[in-house]
């Protein structure tokens, strides 16, 4: 049963809706500009890792996290949403069941009575969208499931993402963690090579103790690693749903870097990447709720249908029927409301203007996102080449070191100092690994494709 109302307005286009987001003089190039590889986007990134333990992790992470279970929640809540905001188009029927007894205590015995007062009832109650009020607020509901969807989505795709870098974040720091036992194990090497020869008078008392501050400072730097390392795997702990007890057991390299990424070009990732389009969705839905503010002035109508049969006495009494029914056609006018309406009306006009706005940040944000990881894919490997020239010339330099302290040509201290140098570049290498994986990671949740 429907009764044909006002059309609503047509929703404003994805190109429209782009065009007022970002300001005039704000283009969208046809590449990118730290990139001009634009073949399209691939899904399933996260096989191109050839982790397992990674894809292991991710898929327990999407069974077990807590925030990913509160997104698919908000999805369900939208979806429900629907039902009751639409349920307002059709007619609403209710009964009423009710009965009295009534006692009458007069002054003469003979006056006393008690009437008994039965009511059963069936109502129906529907106001009519001539103007489409209810129906745009519908549709508003309908699009905030459409936006609740994408966002979870988005949210799979970011975790999925951030238990990546966890996990090489982990493996980052059971690194620098075996480096750090590894120091220790050079300077307490280097500590016994100084007592023996200061023991046999081939050297000085200081070198014997400046070889023992840095053992004693390279056992506290250990301490620190532990504590990073401890914290790191608690937090991905975290992210699968475990209790953050630091049991899970680290990779102890990471896996190569995966080929060059195909990015597609600018304006392809306006319809690719969940959030992006779940701000699109957001101004449309604004546009309905503005919409229906707007209707909401207009006079609203409503059809009314009962049915009843009373049970009392006194119509008994007189011989009346006991059946009853009735209709009503009414309709409301808003005349004064204390500019409560208009109020409303400005108020969805600003949330929708703060919805396109919103939209156009997050365009801008989403790409400075890509452009960021293009020129770091470029600039992050001639870095990694650097420091591992840089790592390779300072293994052969402490060798040499070694070799001429050992025939008395250098002094203790010079030794310790090129180690110290060749410690830290190992650990410059193994952090550039990671930064290059992470951007790697980073750039395909930028991108918007899928894992």
């Amino acid at each position: 049963m429907t009764i044909a109302g006002c059309a609503l307005k047509p929703l404003p286009a994805p190109e429209e809706i782009l065009n007022e987001a970002l300001p005039p003089q704000t283009g969208i190039p046809e590449q990118w500009v730290a990139a001009a590889y634009s073949a399209p986007v691939h899904s399933g990134w996260l096989q191109s890792f050839n982790d397992p333990t990674l894809v292991a992790l991710v898929n327990e992470a999407l069974a077990n996290n807590r925030d990913l279970l509160e997104a698919a929640e908000a999805v369900a809540i939208a979806r429900e949403t629907i039902a009751v905001v639409g349920a307002q188009l059709l007619p609403q029927i209710g009964g009423q069941l009710g009965g009295k007894r009534t006692y009458d205590f007069g002054g003469r015995d003979d006056v006393k009575h008690s009437f008994t007062h039965t009511l059963i009832a069936l109502g129906l109650n529907w106001e009519l969208d001539v103007w489409g009020r209810l129906r745009a607020e519908r549709a508003a509901a309908a699009i905030d499931y459409e936006v609740a969807a994408l966002d979870y989505a988005y949210a799979r795709q970011s975790l999925a993402a951030t238990v990546a870098l966890n996990w090489y974040l982990v493996s980052e720091a059971q690194q620098l963690l075996s480096l750090a036992e590894r120091a220790v194990g050079i300077y307490t090497r280097l500590y016994d090579l100084a007592d023996f020869r200061y023991q046999s008078g081939k050297t000085s008392q200081l070198d014997v103790a400046d070889s023992r501050a840095r053992v004693e400072s390279a056992q506290a730097n250990l301490q620190s690693a532990r504590i990073a390392f401890g914290r790191a795997v608690r937090s991905l702990e975290v992210l699968l749903g475990r209790y953050p007890a630091a049991e899970l057991a680290a990779a102890s390299h990471y896996p190569a870097v995966p080929p060059v990424v195909a990015a597609d070009t600018p304006i392809a990732l306006v319809s690719r990447r969940p959030d992006i389009l779940a701000a699109e969705y957001a101004v449309l839905a604004a546009f309905r709720r503005q919409e229906a503010a707007r209707l909401a002035l207009r006079p609203s109508f409503s059809l009314s249908l009962t049915a009843e049969r009373l049970g009392d006495h006194l119509l008994e009494q007189l011989h009346l029927s006991q059946d009853r029914a009735s209709a009503q056609l009414g309709s409301i006018i808003p005349i004064y409301e204390g500019g409560a309406l208009c109020a409303y009306v400005r108020i969805t006009t600003a949330q929708q203007a703060q919805a396109v706005a919103n939209y156009g940040s997050s365009l801008l944000s989403a790409f400075r996102e890509v452009e960021n990881a293009l020129e770091s894919e470029r600039l992050l490997e001639k870095r990694l080449g650097f420091a591992r020239s840089s790592l390779a010339d300072r293994d052969r330099a402490v060798e040499i070191a070694i070799d001429q302290y050992q025939a008395g040509k250098r002094d203790l201290l010079w030794v310790e100092i090129l180690q110290t140098e060749q410690l830290v570049a190992q650990a410059e290498v193994i952090k550039l690994e990671n930064q290059r994986l992470a951007n790697r990671i980073q750039l395909h949740l930028a991108l918007g494709g899928d894992f």
